[in-house]
């Protein structure tokens, strides 16, 4: 039986309620539904040839989904003709006093100089600096465990996807006010996930690829993220690197989820891919992010082994 592939949702002109400032792309909070609270955005288009951020978010949604990892949900959407992708706001949110707090305002308190506002080339973005964010702000062992399992998870979704922009506004805490009035915090559901997959090859570059066995391989090995090892590093670890980094540092945190990744079918990561309907995402990169995947959950199962 075939599989249903995922909806599209039309969305209106008047639905729109307002622009959203942060990032570099255009993203509108739009009311869809009853779960008024969406933010849309449009694929980014290089070179007059339209990215597949849309479908990547999607994707990399629904692998979250399969590792029962906490995630934003995400749609596939169209504005005025254009693709993009819809996120429903966290829920945690609704609460009053209940607020976001993106890791570049958390690692200026805990990393001398950090600058907040360099989000490219951002060497002090450490795999380090991170975990001395999450040890500061968790003074509980179990709070930090939680966290610290949590956003093991994310990298190891990262490297999965081969999401290379998990930069310091791509993770966050949800901050909020407790029953006995006192702050608290907790990691918030990984999101932003439109740099995965391969969504900025274009087709003819994926079809030079067609017979060289090596491609998706030598892609993985390329790729580089933005979390860095050292801050003297001139480049971020690749999100298979990353992984081993962690695996070797925090490896209590990070065995469970490589472990977890056994029990998955390849095939039914190749099934999410090919739920995307064949209007939102060509043949060719289907093909290819279905191969990644392939590749990328045979070197995670493996390097737990």
């Amino acid at each position: 039986m075939p599989l249903e592939f995922y909806p599209v949702i039309e969305l209106k002109p008047e639905w729109v309620r307002a622009e959203e400032q942060m990032g570099s792309k255009k993203k509108y909070w739009v009311d869809a539904g009853a779960e008024t609270q969406w933010l849309f955005k449009f694929a980014r288009v290089n070179n007059s040839m339209p990215t597949g951020e849309h479908w990547a978010e999607k994707i990399a949604a629904e692998v979250a989904e399969l590792m029962d990892l906490p995630h934003a949900r995400v749609e596939l959407a169209t504005l005025q003709g254009r693709n993009g992708s819809l996120s429903l706001r966290f829920n945690e949110l609704s609460n009053p006093g209940t607020a976001l707090v993106h890791g570049n305002v958390l690692l200026p308190g805990q990393v001398l100089g950090y600058d907040p506002l360099k989000k490219q080339r951002q060497s002090d973005h450490t795999l380090g600096n991170i975990l001395r964010v999450v040890d500061h702000v968790f003074a509980e062992r179990e709070d930090r465990n939680k966290a610290l399992d949590t956003f093991m998870g994310y990298l190891v979704l990262d490297a999965l996807v081969m999401n290379t922009d998990r930069h310091h506004e791509n993770w966050a805490l949800v901050r909020y006010t407790s029953s006995a009035g006192t702050e608290e915090h907790g990691l918030a559901p990984t999101f932003d996930h439109a740099s995965s997959l391969g969504r900025e090859l274009t087709e003819e570059k994926i079809q030079s690829w067609a017979h060289d066995a090596e491609a998706v391989a030598r892609y993985v090995s390329k790729a580089r993220g933005a979390i860095y090892r050292l801050n003297t590093d001139e480049r971020g670890l690749s999100p298979m690197e990353l992984v081993s980094l962690a695996l070797r540092v925090k490896g209590e945190h990070v065995r469970p989820w490589l472990e977890r990744l056994h029990t998955l079918d390849p095939q039914s990561l190749v099934d999410i891919v090919v739920r995307v309907p064949p209007s939102v995402m060509s043949e060719r990169h289907r093909s290819f992010a279905s191969e990644l995947l392939r590749y990328t959950l045979n070197r995670l199962q493996h390097m737990n082994a």
